[in-house]
């Protein structure tokens, strides 16, 4: 195929490519591996009933064509390949990962199930229960921090739980369920492709994927800022979460790229900027759990300590201390090395390197190729990164100690 060999003429090749509905691509040709990856993301804006969109999901593991539930999977099982579908406050993804011999088939798969439109009452019962037992299983856990940090967004559209509540659930119309799957399908779809797929394959994703009807994305951010006064306590007990928030606004490009080096070097493994302060002030931490989230142009930064209650007043003394020490970090040393240098080891990996391209994707909000990224992330410098955290740092902090 002359157009496969003018994208891809000798393999090893990074490109993006713009499919016939416009569907854009970022494909990296691998033919010496043995494994093909793709994934697929589905940008949507919440605005029907929370947890419809995560139910959608469900429902197009339930049929494709004439296959139901048990004949997807056993097909699934025969490839040695399973399809992994998840959904996010702002999108769903779905991908794979297998063998060369069998991609064409596997995509074959995946297409009739997300382009499947009839579903029976028996599937909508059966994905019913499984989410049923979902939020069980998530109200078991303490997922109060996680909470904290869903109802930060300005854009009150992105607060609700992306399971929803049960109830609700179980009134959802076929007409909903239409509207929310229909939605998915616009010129916001992104599609990643890496490995050793052949020139069918291409073609394959090309007249499939490439061919879909899709709608115009339109995402206009509806923020209204607002004061929320931390929470100094939830529950009792000896021991507490100590949540910090950051919450910045009108977020550059470089900040959106910036965040994932600013976690890593601050609170990411032994060598983290968090544990050698804090160690050095009396708190001997094992670990720290940094987060940052991006919906448009807000970034919702967060770190989680587990301290004592009754170090709860030098903590909070240290934990200003400790943002104006962060701009000191040595953020190459720590984070280069990982961050950069072993960026090529992402070509090796096709699954990892199509899950990497989807996170990208989701936090700078356009698909971006490795080599495209390494240029961008080879200018960052320490005094770079230290005017980035400080753009964080002085968005304000809110605490919250969350006993229990």
């Amino acid at each position: 195929m002359k157009e496969f060999e003018a994208v891809f003429p000798a393999g090893g090749e990074e490109k993006k490519v713009i499919l016939e509905n416009g569907a854009e691509t970022v494909c990296f040709s691998a033919p010496a591996l043995s494994a093909v990856a793709f994934s697929v993301v589905m940008p949507f804006i919440p605005g029907q009933k929370a947890g419809v969109y995560h139910f959608t999901e469900h429902m197009f593991f339930e049929r494709a064509g004439e296959k139901r539930a048990a004949e997807i999977n056993a097909e699934m099982t025969s490839r040695g390949s399973e399809i992994m579908g998840y959904t996010t406050k702002n999108y769903m993804c779905f991908n794979f990962v297998c063998r060369k011999e069998v991609f064409a088939d596997q995509l074959g798969l995946l297409f009739s199930m997300l382009t499947q439109k009839e579903y029976g009452e028996e599937e909508f019962e059966s994905v019913l229960a499984v989410i049923r037992n979902e939020i069980y299983e998530y109200e078991f856990y303490d997922n109060r921090s996680a909470e904290i940090l869903r109802k930060e967004w300005y854009d009150e559209r992105f607060t609700s739980s992306v399971l929803g509540e049960i109830g609700e659930l179980e009134t959802l119309t076929r007409e909903e369920l239409a509207a929310a799957r229909e939605s998915l399908f616009t010129d916001g779809i992104r599609i990643f492709l890496a490995g050793a797929f052949s020139e069918e394959d291409f073609a394959k994703v090309a007249s499939s994927f490439g061919r879909l009807p899709l709608q115009k994305y339109e995402y206009e951010s509806k923020a209204e800022l607002r004061e929320d006064k931390p929470v100094n306590k939830l529950g009792g007990g000896r021991n507490l979460q100590a949540l910090a928030v950051y919450h910045v606004t009108g977020a550059s490009e470089e900040l959106k790229f910036a965040a994932y080096w600013l976690k890593s070097a601050l609170f990411d493994g032994m060598d983290a900027a968090f544990l050698k302060f804090f160690d050095e002030h009396g708190f001997r931490f094992y670990s720290v759990e940094g987060n940052y989230s991006v919906q448009g142009d807000e970034i919702v930064f967060s770190w989680l300590a587990y301290i004592k209650r009754k170090e709860k007043k030098k903590f909070a003394a240290l934990a200003s201390e400790f943002e104006w020490a962060a701009e000191y970090t040595p953020f190459s040393r720590l984070v280069r090395p990982f961050l950069f240098d072993n960026m090529v080891f992402l070509y090796d990996n096709p699954e990892r390197l199509c899950s990497h391209y989807a996170d990208t994707w989701a936090d700078v909000g356009r698909a971006v190729t490795l080599r495209e990224e390494r240029e961008i992330f080879s200018r960052f410098t320490d005094e770079k990164l230290s005017a980035c955290w400080r753009k964080i740092a002085s968005a304000g902090r809110k605490m919250y100690y969350i006993g229990g």
